[in-house]
């Protein structure tokens, strides 16, 4: 899930709560902020097109964020300030920032979310800028979905614990369920696994983990000879899957939010060898149709998400992800069992509960 859909999915069921009167029928209004260019869907608070009225003109202030990087805390906060002065009568009560890349102003109430840290621990995911931290620092609260990523937070940036609030990821509960259909016959042959086959959904970059399950295919797949490997995603896999020699791995690129589903779905298992998420969408949304999950205990907030309804390698060396590749599909009495824990544990993740809990923290620091 990219986190223009999570805006998108947080904007919808925070609308909803605050229209269903659950907060003392106070009437909210929100406006919607780019740091950068516009995207014209930004107004658009699900994927249906709807546009709701209570969300102002979507407004988008042109900065290359890029180039912020290294521009000194108190320039980027005195923009942020005299932008938002600008704003007249709607200058906001309170200040959500929902990433990185833009700043919250210092001037009223803020907060930020923060899904995870990785610029922070890997290379190849960009860098973490001295004022983005220092940001961090002056909200007043940072949102986070999970005890790992709460616990990089404090390691990382020094926050301290009273700063900071767990707010599980909902679930789209009418996408991902017990009773989505496997994905039809031509489908299946459109994305070449007619058969049995193993699933991952993901990108490739460093922390996905990806060459370590190629490797561990290497070892588990000619134990299985009547299962493939199918990787979704971007056009990257599939260099990484033509590098690693191995068989049956099969990339064909993406695929569409529609046919996702089902895709998950057919799959005997998803295979999610990431070693640091700080939540881990893919096997949530696999255990809510009651597909097996094998995730790896350094997998972040993986082993938080799929709880006892998964199959966890010890690590994310390709060993241990071959093992639990082998343990699942060797023990048919466990498949059966996680396809049952799975959809019970996922019904634990729900999108108006975490709308009601932050709803309730734009309330606290309203009246505080």
């Amino acid at each position: 899930m990219g986190m223009g859909h999570y805006e998108r999915l947080l904007m919808f069921h925070v609308l909803a709560e605050a229209q269903s009167g659950a907060h003392n029928g106070e009437s909210w209004k929100f406006s919607y902020t780019y740091a950068g260019r516009l995207d014209p869907n930004a107004n658009q608070v699900k994927g249906d097109g709807a546009i709701d009225p209570r969300i102002e003109p979507v407004d988008a202030l042109g900065w290359a964020t890029e180039r912020m990087q290294d521009w000194p805390f108190p320039v980027v906060k005195a923009l942020m300030n005299s932008r938002f002065r600008r704003k007249g009568d709607f200058a906001p009560g309170v200040f959500h920032s929902l990433a990185l890349s833009f700043p919250c102003p210092t001037n009223r109430p803020s907060i930020y979310t923060i899904h995870d840290l990785p610029p922070a621990r890997f290379s190849d995911e960009g860098r973490l800028s001295k004022w983005r931290r220092d940001a961090m620092r002056a909200a007043d609260l940072v949102l986070t979905p999970s005890e790992f990523a709460k616990r990089e937070l404090m390691e990382l940036l020094g926050l301290p614990l009273e700063k900071l609030r767990v707010i599980p990821y909902g679930l789209e509960h009418d996408r991902f369920n017990p009773n989505v259909l496997p994905a039809s016959k031509p489908i299946r042959e459109e994305f070449g696994v007619p058969g049995r086959y193993l699933i991952y959904a993901g990108g490739f970059s460093q922390r996905k983990n990806v060459p370590a399950l190629l490797e561990a295919w290497k070892i588990a797949g000619p134990r299985l000879p009547d299962v493939n490997l199918l990787l979704v995603g971007p056009d990257g896999l599939k260099r990484l899957a033509q590098d690693s020699g191995a068989e049956r791995v099969i990339a064909p690129g993406y695929a569409s939010r529609d046919v996702l589903p089902g895709l998950l779905k057919s799959a005997t298992a998803l295979v999610f060898p990431s070693i640091y998420e700080g939540f881990g969408m893919p096997p949530q949304e696999a255990m809510a149709m009651g597909v097996p999950v094998i995730g790896t205990k350094a997998g972040g907030a993986v082993p938080e998400v799929v709880g006892d309804a998964g199959v966890l390698a010890e690590d994310g060396s390709p060993e241990a992800i071959a093992l639990a590749i082998e343990t699942l599909l060797g023990d048919e009495a466990l498949q059966a069992r996680l396809r049952e824990a799975g959809p019970k544990r996922a019904q634990t993740f729900s999108w108006p509960q975490h709308a009601r809990e932050v709803l309730a923290i734009y309330d606290s620091l309203l009246k505080s």
